[in-house]
């Protein structure tokens, strides 16, 4: 028998994905795969009846029995302060890219994650349902920005969606799929009217949240006592930490060189465009076995690991690639995929050689095993398995991205770094993470221009110019994200040496990790000192 707190749960969960059907398809629900979401004025107007319903719900007294529902009710009451901070900062109105993504990973997640349980002429009814939607979705866009809250880098952003979406659309085999022509040609034209309207938007806005929201999501999401002042200085502080090992190494290395010269000579040395995927594949592999053949982390049987491309639509903010986790809510679909942004042949070869130079040999290594073993792909496989449905549904940033950057010094820790331009690498990617906390700051309270930040990447985190600007254009986006890399890791360490003082000879990483895993995808800072 269910208690309160669940049957409030699961009534919190299925209006969620009954109003966010897109993000119901990716989690594995695929009740509602026949539609996309409402961003109507009606649509809206649900959203935030169903946000003040149950934020009242939640933070009421006596619902949270124990110290389970006591954890859920924390995780669902930040995500909902941080629905309402979205609102305050204007996000429908100030990114065309958004609307663009969501028609877009509707048709996506249909094609790359399709319900194992319908038949094929029912998965060709929900594709045909959700591209026939998509000028409705568009003219929802087209009605909801407003130019003066739109920053001029956002206009950017959405035409190059625009583009993406434009060559995922026409390259969608429907030809046995009746009347999937005409809903195309209707896409396309959608596509191309609503790439029209962002062209004449005079842009006016700014992507800063200010400093009062932006302190907000550090409190009210991340549960994080942190002024946008501290979260910058120790950021600067990390780095100049970081900054002193790297040298210290690059000295024990070759004395007559800097670090960043060992790691241009690093970044020559990298797969071709045709090669690229496999050679993640291949690392992935390698890790995995390591990780099992050292015991650091379980591994539950049943886990199925993918390379692919990123999906068109999704490179300009993802300009090196990402992670899509095993859906939480599917019993069958265990995969998890490893989104790698292939290189455009049609980009100058000077560009093309700097992109394949971002993914050399040695930050393949170094990005596997922050992405699938023992990163993102098993940190997730074990939530899925082991996670209530609100911390399966909701992920906190802090956790995930502080897991796979613990990760990283984990394996160095193990021996699997085998030589010292590995550790090198590692510590420069440590010291991005740094510098990323600044840039964050800066960013969101408008004290840093996208170029000055771009020219800090470079000059602190030794990125390529137009990298770092792909990785800049992505945090304008996603407010604390860029910050949560250091910020989990930090919480992360300490708990772990808080775990070690009390277990003292007894000490086994691997339980270790068993008891943080645990605890699913909260925010590090709702997991308790005793763990």
């Amino acid at each position: 028998m269910s208690t309160q707190f669940e049957a409030t749960a699961s009534a919190f969960l299925e209006e969620y994905w009954r109003l966010k059907p897109v993000e119901a398809t990716n989690a594995g629900v695929y009740r509602y795969n026949h539609t996309l979401p409402d961003w109507s004025e009606a649509g809206q107007a649900a959203r935030l009846d169903w946000r003040n319903r149950y934020r009242a719900l939640f933070a009421g007294p006596g619902l949270a029995a124990n110290a389970s529902e006591e954890l859920d009710r924390k995780v669902a009451l930040a995500e909902l302060a941080y629905f309402e901070i979205e609102d305050e900062w204007q996000w429908l109105r100030k990114a065309p890219a958004f609307y663009v993504e969501e028609a877009m990973n509707g048709i996506n997640y249909l094609l790359s994650r399709p319900d194992p349980a319908s038949s094929q002429a029912e998965k060709d009814e929900q594709l045909v349902s959700r591209l026939s939607q998509v000028p409705g979705l568009l003219a929802q866009g087209k009605a909801n920005l407003r130019a003066e809250f739109i920053p001029p880098e956002f206009i950017e952003i959405g035409l190059v969606a625009v583009r993406g979406g434009t060559t995922f659309i026409k390259g969608l085999d429907l030809s046995s799929i009746r009347g999937a022509e005409e809903v195309r040609g209707q896409a396309l034209a959608a596509l191309a009217d609503y790439e029209a309207f962002v062209r004449q938007i005079a842009p006016g806005g700014s992507f800063a949240t200010g400093p009062e929201l932006f302190e907000r999501i550090l409190r009210e999401r991340h549960g994080l006592d942190l002024t946008p002042r501290q979260l910058y200085d120790l950021g600067d502080q990390t780095a100049r930490e970081l900054q002193g090992r790297l040298e210290a190494l690059a000295r024990q290395i070759d004395s007559s060189r800097t670090w960043q010269q060992i790691v241009e000579e690093l970044k020559a040395a990298h797969p071709t465009r045709d090669t690229l995927l496999q050679t993640y594949w291949d690392e992935a592999i390698k890790a995995k076995s390591f990780v099992e053949a050292h015991n650091l982390v379980r591994i539950p049987a049943g886990d199925v690991f993918e390379v692919r491309p990123t999906a068109s639509f999704l490179r300009a903010t993802m300009p090196l690639g990402h992670f899509e986790q095993t859906p939480p809510f599917s019993p069958t679909d265990n995969l998890g995929v490893l989104y790698i942004t292939p290189i455009d042949p049609t980009l100058p070869e000077s560009r093309q050689q700097e992109l394949l130079s971002a993914h050399c040999f040695t930050a393949v290594r170094a990005i596997c095993l922050h992405e699938t073993f023992p990163g993102h792909h098993l940190q997730l496989w074990r939530a899925k398995l082991e996670g209530s449905p609100i911390r399966r549904q909701f992920r906190s940033t802090l956790y995930v991205e502080g897991w796979a950057l613990y990760c990283e010094e984990l394996m160095e820790e193990a021996g699997f770094f085998d030589t010292p331009a590995l550790s090198i690498w590692q510590l420069k990617n440590s010291m991005w993470r740094a510098v990323r906390m600044m840039l964050d700051t800066g960013l969101r309270t408008g004290q840093l221009t996208l170029d000055q930040a771009t020219q800090l990447l470079v000059e602190r985190a030794g990125l390529e110019p137009n990298t770092a600007r792909g990785e800049n254009l992505r945090y304008a986006t996603s407010p604390t994200q860029p910050s949560s890399y250091m910020l989990g890791r930090n919480r992360i360490v300490e708990l772990r040496k808080l775990y070690q003082a009390k277990q003292k000879e007894a000490f086994q990483v691997a339980d270790f990790h068993d008891r943080l895993l645990a605890y699913s995808s909260v925010s590090p800072a709702f997991i308790p000192d005793d763990l």
